[in-house]
């Protein structure tokens, strides 16, 4: 199973950073050129494929989580993350490229899903039921920004109160995939004992055979499924309106397949990776703002 099981997060991380700017080209370009249906083609193209970016993106931050030495500067780092990307969409909202960041301003701000993702997992890992009850206010922020930005998008207006730099940007979807992904190794766990006394292996000669890992990767790919399909019912029956195409948010499906294949090791980890992988978000933001205002002759 071992040979199953062959992708690094390191792999994983490139693929989602990759996507997500792939993503990011078409946001821009749908909302820069609405009218023009060449571009809006090419446009869902780019955000058919970088539907792969988030459940890559949470599923790293779940196994982050889980196999961190020190949850509270990991937790601290998405925090501080969260919070400059905040300021840097309100230097954005105010300044006189608004225009063109517009359409990433509504998405919302990734980060804040991150963290909030991070923060209910250390809140359900703990050992008193009280502090796992505290992960109603993240799930109840999350379904704030899911119907603030739906009310938004179906009465074509701002909601002032609630700016779009403190909203989440895949809001409940990203929180309950989150989730999900926590709860497969539980599935896994209890699956191990149900069939302990049958075929003699108990948890460690799984995780020895490599069995284990494919296990909770095979669960994580399910929870992916149903968690998509959930966010498409979801998004196709609320009479408010939506702010997401449905159909499109499916093909985030196809990140499973690397899911599957995933090995649980870290591959390349050297420092000036670390912090350049949050560093990439605002740049790559920054460098397409650019180029878009340049093609548009605003520079």
């Amino acid at each position: 199973m071992r040979k199953i099981t062959c992708i690094s997060s390191f792999i994983l991380k490139i693929v989602a950073l990759v996507t997500m700017a792939i993503d990011h080209v078409g946001l821009l370009l749908q909302t820069l050129y609405p009218t023009n249906y060449n571009i809006l083609e090419l446009a869902r193209v780019f955000r058919g494929i970088g539907r792969l970016a988030l459940p890559l993106f949470v599923f790293m931050i779940v196994e982050g989580v889980i196999h961190t030495k020190n949850i509270k500067r990991y937790l601290l780092r998405l925090g501080i993350m969260a919070a400059l990307i905040s300021v840097f969409f309100m230097v954005l909202e105010y300044s006189s490229f608004r225009e063109y960041a517009h359409g990433l301003l509504r998405a919302g701000n990734i980060f804040l899903d991150l963290t909030l993702i991070a923060i209910s997992i250390y809140l359900l890992k703990q050992p008193t039921l009280w502090k796992k009850f505290i992960i109603l206010l993240p799930i109840g922020y999350s379904i704030l920004c899911f119907i603030v930005k739906g009310i938004e998008v179906s009465q074509m207006i701002d909601i002032n109160w609630f700016p779009a730099f403190l909203t989440m940007q895949y809001d409940w979807f990203s929180l309950l995939l989150g989730v999900g992904f926590y709860f497969s190794y539980t599935l896994a766990d209890a699956y191990i004992k149900i069939g302990e006394p049958q075929n003699h292996l108990d948890k460690e000669m799984w995780i020895q055979n490599g069995n284990y890992r494919l296990l909770v990767n095979i669960i994580s790919v399910f929870m992916l499924a149903f968690v998509s399909f959930l966010f498409y019912l979801t998004t196709v029956f609320w009479k408010a309106g939506v702010y997401w195409d449905a159909k499109i948010q499916l093909y985030a499906i196809i990140s499973g397949a690397l899911i599957l294949l995933y090995n649980g090791k870290r591959g390349y980890n050297a420092k000036w990776f670390q912090y350049g992988s949050y560093l990439f978000y605002p740049l790559h933001l920054i460098i397409i703002v650019v180029v878009f205002i340049i093609i548009n002759g605003g520079l």
